[in-house]
């Protein structure tokens, strides 16, 4: 990602938005309830949470099998150089 272009870009989006605002205020304070209508309605946080829960609980059993890997790893490295 380029960083450089960063604050040019949000720069222009910012003033994009503002240019739109000033050239349809109607449109532009519609546009904004409407999403908070919609932010309000979608259950955001619940999504979040849920998302949130799964990984936490697919986490544990995630880093168990990633451990044992490495130890079968280790103890194969182990047993063929004691082998040679």
């Amino acid at each position: 990602m380029d960083t450089q272009n960063y604050p040019q870009n949000f720069d222009e989006f910012r003033h994009r938005t503002e240019d739109y605002v000033r050239d349809e205020p109607t449109k532009a304070v519609g546009l904004a309830v409407l999403a908070g209508i919609v932010l309000t309605i979608f259950p955001v946080f619940s999504i979040i949470t849920g998302i949130l829960r799964l990984i936490l609980t697919l986490a544990r059993p995630a880093l168990l099998i990633l451990g044992g890997m490495k130890l079968y790893e280790e103890i194969d490295k182990r047993c063929c150089k004691n082998g040679e």
